[in-house]
């Protein structure tokens, strides 16, 4: 294992079947690229591609490199497409990357396994797209020899996968080939020979078997050469580190492929350990649904996020990969800065360095999904009891309450504007009178203009005084905390918070980016108390990186959907959230609020022992999920797949150490 060994005459047949297939795929997709171009070619030309074609049976095989270059070269020409381009799009440089042959009937028939479908007479097989091809699927599900029952459309499939090889093709060559008899490469690369193919391994790792195989059955070949003298990482994978997952298609395994596919809706959360594919089947299931569906799972409206801004670079390089363009893998801060920047554009865009970690803790806290509802709430009834109290001497005021209470659906300002606008006649209210007092009309504008002066100028005023308040006020913070989550902060801890909330706050007055009315100077109320120090004349108007969110969440409460910068309504059909052990409760109830209710289509992907963000309290995933509620006020539905379980980064040997020195888990 791992030396050069002259090939059987077995080996040297599934070479050469695979080297002509290859030969006879590029030449029918030059022809059907010719053909499609015939308008934009001459006779003479085409004529001409078509006596090279012929002319490929009796060349040489050193030669038909050659030829299928001219041949390349020759369809090209008069046409402004790019060699990458030819063939209606179809991508000469990796037409496919795996091959099986089925059995049914006594019939048998080869298929090829790539990243678009092409059917064609000038093709010796089909091409099939992995990702909406439901027969691709025999593929991942079984093994070589395996017999197969598959309900394909409204059809039952039933046969035996005679033939199972993964190919590697790079530049429109074919570099690798991996199958039960072992793994053939061309080292040409690694040793300066043309052509030089070696039996690399004859022990193939079980990488299709991930159901029933744990990372210590995994055989992993010795990778060094002994001609080369070089070492070739991943050599028996397919796997290429700087193609960027170019090959990793053919490698998904039974159980990462049933992740893949699963249903399009709800939450779906994958697990596994570091190396297990999370990522990989992550964005597999992206470029899954965006091919299944792809007049609703538009570019635009799906995101893949994470917190690290090396992982999003990663991503941007892969997708392109997975025929999946014009999506753009953001890092949460700063997608979620940019939205509050355009949404609430008076507050500060810079952000502290120094965030004190009892702050971090506390402002990821999920008491503030319960904190804030429960202020709303507060302030919503006591509207009522204001126009009970304030109007009870006007005509028309049961009218009024009933405008009011109808209007229960809509958040707070939204329902104060709508019942000014009904008041006026501007708009009507189902099943409500109209207002037939004007004398009520003018009390009731009068009543809100003095309870509540910024609501028809700056109602978003209001986000910011219930988001500074508790912060500000320590006999408030203090009660906040203890009653909502209690034991889990110490007074030490509040009162480092505080302090630092403090400190925030009136930095930003002195700035004058925040307006409030009717406020107590927050000079007076912490006038006397020395171990507070407000002298901080080159400091900057700060925000925390976690204040973005606690903004947007009061946003949606009090103020309704987020939008775009069109002004349409903000929403994903799409989320697909890597690193998803580092997002806390806030964040996912965030992220979740943007999709549509009566789909929410979301992929999480982590790894709880991989924790590294600061201000993550929870231990398991039912924790930091239980706090999710749909747009509707439902509970999202959550399905926690089975972990993966086969690890692809490590050998058997550190998988081993690794146990011995970390236990179980």
């Amino acid at each position: 294992m791992g030396k050069n060994i002259k090939l059987s005459v077995e080996q040297a047949k599934v070479l050469e079947e695979e080297q002509k297939l290859l030969i006879l795929v590029k030449q029918g997709l030059l022809m059907l690229a010719a053909e499609d171009k015939q308008s934009n070619i001459s006779n003479i030309q085409f004529n001409n591609i078509i006596e090279l074609r012929d002319s490929l049976a009796d060349t040489l095989p050193e030669d038909v490199p050659a030829v299928m270059a001219q041949m390349e070269r020759m369809v090209l020409l008069h046409t402004h497409q790019d060699s990458h381009n030819a063939a209606s799009g179809f991508n000469l440089d990796t037409p496919y990357f795996a091959h099986i042959r089925l059995r049914e009937n006594n019939r048998e028939r080869d298929l090829l396994i790539g990243n678009q479908n092409c059917f064609s007479t000038h093709l010796p097989c089909p091409i099939v797209d992995w990702k909406n091809a439901p027969i691709s699927q025999i593929f991942y599900r079984y093994r070589e020899g395996d017999e197969y029952v598959e309900e394909i459309g409204e059809r039952e499939l039933e046969g035996e996968l005679i033939t199972r090889r993964m190919l590697l093709i790079e530049n429109g060559i074919l570099m690798r080939i991996n199958w039960p008899g072992g793994v053939l490469e061309d080292l040409s690369s690694e040793n300066g020979k043309s052509n030089k193919w070696y039996l690399v391994s004859q022990i193939i790792p079980r990488l299709e078997s991930g159901q029933d195989k744990t990372l210590d059955e995994i055989q992993v070949p010795d990778k060094s050469l002994s001609n080369s003298g070089k070492t070739t990482d991943l050599s028996f994978s397919g796997y290429r580190v700087d193609k960027h997952l170019r090959q990793i298609t053919a490698l998904v395994d039974p159980q990462q492929f049933e992740v893949i596919t699963h249903s399009e809706s709800g939450i779906i959360l994958i697990q596994g350990g570091a190396g297990s594919g999370k990522t990989t089947v992550a964005l597999h299931r992206l470029a899954y649904l965006m091919s299944k569906k792809p007049q609703y799972f538009k570019p635009k409206t799906v995101l893949p996020i994470v917190f690290g801004p090396a992982l999003a670079n990663y991503m941007s390089k892969v997708l392109p990969a997975l025929g999946v363009h014009g999506v753009s893998p953001r890092t949460y801060h700063k997608w979620v800065s940019g939205l509050r920047q355009r949404t609430l554009p008076e507050l500060p865009s810079n952000y502290a360095e120094n965030t004190p970690m009892d702050v971090i803790e506390l402002k990821r806290h999920p008491l503030w999904l319960k904190y804030y509802l429960e202020e709303i709430k507060k302030r919503t009834l006591k509207f009522r009891e204001l126009f009970e109290v304030k109007l009870a001497k006007v005509e028309c005021l049961e009218v009024v309450l009933e405008a009011w209470d109808a209007l229960s659906g809509l958040p707070l300002i939204p329902r104060l504007l709508r019942l000014v606008s009904w008041s006026k006649g501007e708009v009507s209210i189902d099943k409500v009178a109209k207002l037939s007092s004007s004398r009520m009309e003018k009390q009731l504008q009068n009543v809100l203009e003095q309870a509540f002066p910024e609501l028809f100028e700056s109602p978003h005023l209001l986000i910011y005084q219930i988001w500074n308040d508790c912060l500000v006020s320590q006999e408030m913070l203090v009660e906040t905390v203890e009653r909502l989550a209690p034991g889990e902060f110490s007074e030490t801890q509040i009162t480092s918070a505080w302090t630092w909330a403090v400190r925030q706050y009136q930095k930003r007055q002195e700035f004058g980016e925040v307006i409030e009315s009717d406020r107590v100077s927050l000079v007076e109320q912490v006038e006397g108390l020395g171990s507070i120090d407000l002298n901080f004349e080159d400091e900057k108007s700060l925000l925390d990186e976690e204040d973005d969110s606690l903004l947007l969440l009061l946003f949606q409460l009090l103020m309704g959907p987020l939008q775009r910068k069109n002004g349409k309504l903000l929403s994903y059909t799409h989320l697909m959230l890597d690193e998803a052990q580092d997002f806390g409760a806030l964040e996912f109830q965030l992220l979740v609020s943007l999709t549509p209710e009566n789909l929410t289509s979301v992929t999480l992907a982590g790894d709880l022992d991989q924790r590294i963000m600061l201000g993550r309290k929870h231990e398991t995933w039912e924790e930091s999920l239980a706090h999710l509620t749909l747009p509707n006020g439902t509970k999202p539905d959550v399905t926690a797949l089975e972990p993966l379980k086969i690890g692809y980064r490590s050998t058997n040997e550190i998988m081993t150490a690794a146990k011995i020195v970390i236990g179980e888990y």
